[in-house]
């Protein structure tokens, strides 16, 4: 006797409840992924911009794209390693709930098109960010060095960043230094295309260093790999844990925190920003003129780690500061410092 093949019939009622169900489901799945905060993820690099690249010891196997030089060596690049690290850090950002979006996904430029030039291809990865309304946007880097004994890992945020990046920038710093075990070499500020011209706290991260032994090793390691995509992960989780989002005001947010710079004045500001002379020290500006954010506001600078040198020493240090006479080999030839306590 062959076996029954047919489906069994279910009650229309059942049919119409469980069709009920599934749509709220969807919808509530849908409104809570909606809700979650967006984070734009941005691969450095990619397609005809190799970023850094780092010799591999022989017999290394990277888990990663094939690459030689010239010479025949195996060589890494900093674009499939910021490839990897991002499509892991994706995953571990979308499993708590998060949404992402790539800025690219692909060995191509930013946008996944051809890469035709870098001011062309970093636009593409801001325009996008801004586009989708992203929450947060990382970059995913890599360093490079003359020399071979510099290594460690950093993390930037814009000169005129907000508070938000501030913090989000320490918070992934710390995460990832704890993963490396490599050198420290701190939370800095830059003017980097990325971190200008989107609207919203952005922060870039060089991981480690491809022209160091000890870094690229790590590097190598896909089990590293995911460790240092962890870390970025709980740093990123931390943040948004501890309110850095609440501070953050829609209106505002929707501009990027500068515009320019221009060598002259312009006529005047823009909507929602106000026009500054920058000195010729700003590493933005460099004398020239810049719209800022209205509202945006930075934190205080932190005080200098020495003041001086004198040639003879001071009646007093100041508030928070003792004195020290240099050795007369150093740089300061025997003058008196004030070295912050």
């Amino acid at each position: 006797m062959s076996p029954d093949r047919t489906s069994p019939r279910l009650p229309s009622t059942v049919l119409v409840v469980l069709i009920a169900l599934v749509a709220f489901l969807g919808a509530a799945g849908a409104a809570m992924g909606q809700g979650a905060p967006l984070i734009a993820i941005d691969p450095g690099h990619g397609g005809d911009d190799t970023g850094a690249v780092g010799i591999l010891a022989p017999g290394t196997s990277a888990g990663l794209p094939e690459r030689s030089d010239d010479r025949g060596r195996a060589v890494m690049y900093e674009k499939d390693v910021n490839l990897d690290l991002a499509y892991r850090l994706e995953a571990l950002l979308r499993a708590r709930g998060l949404r992402t979006v790539m800025t690219r996904t692909r060995d191509l430029a930013g946008g996944d098109r051809p890469y035709t030039t870098t001011r062309a291809d970093l636009a593409a990865r801001t325009n996008l960010a801004n586009e989708v309304g992203a929450d947060l946007f990382i970059s995913i880097h890599n360093n490079a060095i003359g020399s071979p004994a510099v290594g460690g890992t950093e993390t930037f945020h814009y000169y005129y960043s907000s508070e938000a990046a501030r913090l989000l920038a320490r918070e992934i710093q710390d995460e990832r230094v704890s993963v490396l075990g490599r050198p420290d070499r701190g939370v800095k500020e830059a003017g980097f295309y990325v971190l200008r011209h989107t609207a919203m706290p952005a922060v870039l991260l060089e991981g480690a260093f491809l022209t160091n032994a000890e870094d690229l090793a790590l590097l190598a390691d896909p089990a590293l790999r995911q460790a240092l995509a962890e870390g970025v992960s709980r740093g990123v989780r931390r943040f948004l844990a501890g309110g850095g989002l609440e501070g953050e005001d829609a209106a505002e947010s929707a501009l990027a925190p500068t515009l320019g710079p221009w060598a002259r004045r312009p006529g005047r500001a823009p909507e929602g920003y106000r026009l500054v002379k920058t000195g010729k020290s700003n590493p933005v500006g460099r004398g020239g003129w810049l719209a800022v954010r209205e509202g945006l506001t930075f934190p205080a600078a932190e005080r200098a780690r020495v003041i001086g040198p004198w040639k003879r020493k001071p009646r007093s240090a100041p508030d928070g500061y003792r004195l020290v006479r240099s050795g007369v080999n150093g740089p300061y030839k025997g003058a008196w410092l004030a070295v912050r306590v």
